[in-house]
Order: C-alpha cells, then sequence, then structure tokens
C-alpha cells in the first residue's frame, strides 16, 4: 500500500499566501471598479424614473382610449413632447428675457451682497465652489476629461431620457433578467419588493409633481404681487427645488432673496415671508391632501439619505437621492423587517386587498 505524497509546509503555505493574496487584490479591484461605476448607475436608476413617469402616462391613455400597451407609451411621449413644445412656444419668450435678465445680473448682485456682508469677490468664490460641485458624478467627464461641464450635463440628461424610454418599453424583460443574479431561494421576495417599490416610486412621483406645481403656482403669483422682477423664472426655480424635499425649498429661494436683498429697503422682508407662507401651506395644506394617495417619507431619514449622496456625486446625488431612499425604505422594511425579522409592517406601494 502506498502512502499518499505530503508536500512540505513551506510550499503549502506559501500557496495559501499567494491565493490571499489574489483574492485581497481581486476584492480591492472589484471594489474599485464599483465606485468608478456607481455614476452610471445612478443615471441607470434616472432612466427607471423616467420610465416609470411613462409607464404612468401611458396607463391613463389606455384607460381612455383603445389602444394597446405599445401604442399608449408612444401616446405618452407625444404627449409630453407636445407639452413641452406648447409651453416652450407660449411662455418661451418671456422665459428667455427673464432667465437672460437673471444671469447677466445675478453676479452682480452676488458681489453686492458681499460686499454688505464684508466678503470681497463673492460670486467667483460661489461660482468655483458650483463648477466643482457640478463636476461630481459625471460620467462623460469621468471618460472624456475634455468635456465641458454643460456638454456633460445634457449628455447625462440624453442618456437617462433615452435609457428611459427604452426600459419602458420593455420592462418585464429587464426585470426578469435583473432577478436572475438573486438566488432562487430569495427571488419571489425580490421580484415582490421591487414591484413594491415601483409602485412606490410611482406614487411619489405623484406626489412630489403636485407639489412642484403648485409651489410654482403660488411662488410665481407671490413675487409678480409683490413686484420682484423675473417672477417667472424665480417661481419656476421654486418648482423645480421642490423636487428635492427639506432642502429644495431652502435651495430655491436663495435667488430671490438675493435679488431682493442687493435692492435694499424692505423687499426682503416681503420676500422671505412670501417664502415661508408658501412653505407652510404646502406643509399643512396640500401635502397632508396629497401624501393621502401617495408616499410619505419619514423628513429626517431623507435629509440624512440625501446629504451624502450629494458630497459624494453632486447633482445628480441631489436630484436622485430622495427616490433612492424610497427605495431603500421599502427594501429595508419588506426584505428585512418583514421577510427576515418576521415583523409586521406596512410596505410603501404594497397593494391592499
Amino acid at each position: 500500500m502506498t502512502r499518499p505524497v505530503s508536500r512540505p509546509r513551506g510550499l503549502s503555505d506559501t500557496a495559501a499566501l499567494v491565493r490571499g493574496a489574489f483574492i485581497v487584490v481581486g476584492v480591492v479591484v472589484l471594489t474599485l471598479l464599483a465606485w468608478q461605476l456607481v455614476s452610471v448607475a445612478l443615471l441607470f436608476f434616472g432612466a427607471i424614473l423616467v420610465a416609470i413617469m411613462l409607464r404612468s402616462v401611458a396607463a391613463l391613455i389606455e384607460r381612455a382610449l383603445p389602444l394597446s400597451t405599445r401604442w399608449s407609451l408612444v401616446a405618452a411621449c407625444l404627449l409630453i413632447l407636445a407639452l413641452g413644445v406648447g409651453v416652450s412656444v407660449l411662455l418661451g419668450a418671456q422665459l428667455i428675457g427673464q432667465m437672460t435678465t437673471l444671469v447677466e445680473e445675478f453676479p452682480q448682485q452676488i458681489d453686492a451682497l458681499g460686499d454688505r456682508l464684508g466678503i470681497v469677490d463673492l460670486g467667483s468664490r460661489l461660482a468655483e465652489q458650483a463648477q466643482s460641485f457640478a463636476s461630481r458624478g459625471n460620467v462623460l467627464q469621468s471618460v472624456a476629461g475634455y468635456t465641458s461641464g454643460l456638454l456633460g450635463v445634457l449628455t447625462n440628461i440624453v442618456l437617462v431620457l433615452v435609457g428611459g424610454v427604452y426600459l419602458a418599453a420593455r420592462p418585464d424583460f429587464y426585470l426578469k433578467g435583473c432577478l436572475r443574479v438573486f438566488p432562487a431561494s430569495i427571488r419571489d421576495n425580490v421580484a415582490s419588493a421591487t414591484e413594491n417599490a415601483g409602485r412606490a416610486l410611482q406614487l411619489w412621483l405623484l406626489g412630489q409633481l403636485v407639489s412642484m406645481l403648485l409651489i410654482g403656482l403660488f411662488t410665481t403669483a407671490g413675487l409678480y404681487f409683490i413686484g420682484m422682477p423675473s417672477a417667472f423664472v424665480l417661481g419656476l426655480i421654486a418648482g423645480l427645488a421642490e423636487f428635492v424635499p427639506v432642502v429644495g425649498p431652502i435651495v430655491g429661494a436663495v435667488p430671490a432673496l438675493v435679488i431682493a436683498l442687493s435692492q435694499g429697503g424692505s423687499a426682503v422682508f416681503w420676500v422671505l415671508g412670501l417664502y415661508v407662507v408658501v412653505q407652510q401651506v404646502e406643509s399643512n395644506l396640500i401635502m397632508p391632501l396629497v401624501q393621502r394617495r401617495t408616499v410619505h417619507l419619514p423628513p429626517v431619514l431623507a435629509l440624512f439619505a440625501l446629504l451624502p449622496l450629494a458630497v459624494l456625486f453632486g447633482p445628480v446625488g441631489v436630484v436622485l437621492g430622495t427616490p433612492l431612499t424610497v427605495v431603500f425604505y421599502v427594501a429595508l422594511k419588506q426584505l428585512y423587517l418583514r421577510d427576515t425579522l418576521h415583523q409586521k409592517t406596512k410596505v410603501p406601494g404594497e397593494e391592499t386587498s
């Protein structure tokens, strides 16, 4: 009977050390690669939001007209495009005029405010910080360093829109492909959580769009009544900023307050009072009515989930931080609290019989 050949202990230890080194290097490389692709994943999530919006509009059209799902999606795209063109034709000249005036005068008003506060060249300092912030999370600039910031932003927007159309055209196909990466034992739970997250995002988007529209209208009307210049553009900024809860309304009020401060007198108090009143109406009247049919996200959770993404990924993290939090909120409540800890909890977006 032959004895098995035993390897020298030193050789065995060396092989284990080499394997361990390769594993460590592989983990580091994969981590760095994943970090570099996070911005791409954020844009993909933006495309998902666009797809959800298109599918929601298509569902409304499908209920009203005898159209198939595919043609309802085509009609939804054409309807959104027609609304954009119509608004541009009706309000484009006024919007461009006020925007041009605001862009030309705003740096001077920033500098005037800096002189009052004793800060030299405040406009240039803020412009440098804004440019640095805007360059974060820019996929095109990561691939080609020579690309300008504006072109990178426009390219990101086009990628999100085109990707959203493709996702909206075949959502089941892409969903099934993504679910294949999960083990069969938890695939059904993940599929259920994904569907609930999709409905939660749909409801959250609906609530945000209603709130944005009303805030924009109220702010524009109030600024016009006060006599502020560029009231339409400032109201548009306030409405768009409402997309980011908690932080957005504060940021949206800054341009109007800066202009009011540069004018002097009591203008700043009128503008500040207007924004406070509008936010009180939004918090105590609009949102309670809207949240009866939409998703309510705890403000503290939204705030502290938004800040890290904003620091790491700039504008992309700011815009997508709250909807990402909605998805994580659903996954935490369903996959962890309910399916793992077996606690009874209500999952946002879940259909109730």
